[in-house]
Formats: structure tokens, C-alpha cells, sequence
């Protein structure tokens, strides 16, 4: 991966580095690579930002730990400066009342508390558009706001379809933060239908068949059509690869290639650092 970094050069404004739970057929970080995805992705953040792109690390309530605070401050001096605050997966078994930080709202508070009124990171958080009681979702999601997050990142999204919707709910409930969709590439059909059946992501009857038609390159032709219909319409753009195990740049590559830079618009994109 950070031999590939050249190629995202003007094309991204930063650099999200997820914090994903390795599996036994996992390539990228095998079981017996013994550190926390939030470590992996920590560490991954510092090796980006030394290469020149802005760098988003992922902190996760399923991994952090309150002696981790002391360790922020001198994450931001070395430059940082952005944070993307989850709840994370529980591990099978995993007992939440073993969580420090058993809220998204509750880290972002104690990250903010170790910081006394000067310069802190930039906190992001994401939100969930599918969510059955969306009600509920768009209250959790204020908390989130209120507890000190400066953006959202959306849950996965492969068109306008419903997302612009829930924004605009967002905005009646009085959020004032900007938004990011986050645009998901699928990799073929199948991978597309396991994310779907898995997250409970509903896909567009029109993603389906493009994605069918071109097994290949559906999917990055489906993305850049969804971009067109968005960058004029919210904050920014996030990009995500739905296939972890594969190298992501060639299809963020195509992806790029296919769509019209916008500079007004703020475009970041999520990769998994590979050793």
C-alpha cells in the first residue's frame, strides 16, 4: 500500500485507515498478528501521514481503553489531527460491559477531555441510514454532535437512493455539522449481495444490474454514477472498498479515472494498510 500512495496524489483530500478485526483467511493481518485492529490502524495512520497525505485513524469503544487518553495529545503533536470515533464489532463472546467507553459519545468525551480548551483533533463519527428506528438512530446521532463530533460519515451508500433523504431529516432535527456519504465499491454481484445481506444495506434495483452486466467493472462504473448525482449535493465523499482482502488502489484508481475531480468538493477515501 504505501508504495501505491503516489497514485492517490490530488485526488484525495485524506486518508481513512479502518480499524478491522482480523479472520483466519484474512491476508492483510492473519490471527497470529497479535495487536488490536485500533493499533494496526494507528500505526498504519502514522506511516500515511509520513508520506504526505492526511491521515484518519480509527478509535473504537471495542478497543479503547481509558489509559489510552494519556496517548492522543501526543498522537496530535505528531501531526494527527483528525480522528474517526466508532463503536466497533464486538468479538464473538465479547461482553460489552468489559467496554471502557460503552458509547460512540462517551470516547469522543474523553478524548476532547484530555485536550484543556487549546487545539484538539477533528472528531468524526458515522451515522446510520438504514437504521429500523430511525427515529432513535437521528437522536444518537445529535448525541454524537453534541458530545463534541465535528462531521458524519454515512453508513454505505451505492446511489442517492435514500441517503439524501435521511440528510435531509438529519437537517430538520438541527444537525449543523457537514455530512460525508460514504460510497461503497462492490466487487462483483456477490460481494455486492453478501454486504447487502450482511449489514442490512438495501441495493438499488439499477446498482444490481449494472454490477451483473459487468462483473469486473459494474461496480466502479455504478460509484462514479452515484458521485455525479452527489458531489453537488452534500460535504464531501467517502470512498470505501467492500472486498477487504483485495488491494483497494487499482479500483479507487478506476474509479478516479472516471469521474470529473471537483475541487470545491472534499473527497477522502478508506484503506486497509498492508504490512
Amino acid at each position: 500500500m504505501p508504495i501505491h500512495l503516489p497514485i492517490l496524489e490530488g485526488r484525495v483530500d485524506a486518508i481513512a485507515i479502518p480499524a478491522l478485526r482480523n479472520g483466519e483467511k484474512d491476508q492483510s493481518y492473519p490471527t497470529e498478528f497479535h495487536v488490536t485492529p485500533q493499533t494496526r490502524s494507528i500505526a498504519s495512520a502514522c506511516i500515511v501521514k509520513k508520506s504526505g497525505y492526511e491521515a484518519v485513524p480509527s478509535l473504537t469503544c471495542r478497543d479503547f481503553r481509558r489509559k489510552d487518553l494519556e496517548l492522543i495529545p501526543s498522537l496530535f503533536k505528531k501531526g494527527l489531527e483528525n480522528f474517526l470515533v466508532v463503536f466497533g464489532d464486538p468479538y464473538a463472546g465479547y461482553n460489552l460491559k468489559n467496554y471502557d467507553f460503552k458509547k460512540a459519545e462517551d470516547l469522543i468525551k474523553g478524548v476532547r477531555s484530555v485536550f484543556d480548551g487549546g487545539p484538539r483533533p477533528c472528531l468524526g463519527v458515522v451515522t446510520n441510514q438504514y437504521a429500523l428506528d430511525r427515529e432513535e438512530e437521528i437522536s444518537r446521532t445529535l448525541r454524537k454532535v453534541e458530545a463534541g463530533a465535528d462531521y458524519m460519515i454515512t453508513n454505505s451508500a451505492f446511489d442517492d437512493y435514500f441517503v439524501l433523504e435521511y440528510i435531509d431529516a438529519l437537517h430538520s432535527h438541527g444537525l449543523k455539522v457537514p455530512v460525508f456519504v460514504q460510497l461503497s465499491i462492490p466487487h462483483g454481484l456477490n460481494n455486492l449481495l453478501f454486504v447487502s445481506k450482511r449489514f442490512g444495506i438495501p441495493v438499488p434495483e439499477r446498482v444490481r444490474e449494472i454490477v451483473s452486466r459487468n462483473p469486473s467493472g459494474g461496480g466502479v462504473h455504478a460509484i462514479a454514477q452515484a458521485y455525479a448525482g452527489l458531489q453537488n449535493e452534500v460535504s464531501g465523499i467517502h470512498f470505501s472498498y467492500l472486498f477487504r482482502s483485495h488491494n483497494p488502489i487499482p479500483a479507487y484508481t478506476h474509479l478516479f479515472d472516471a469521474i470529473e475531480s471537483d475541487g470545491q468538493l472534499v473527497v477522502s477515501l478508506q484503506a486497509t494498510l498492508r504490512r
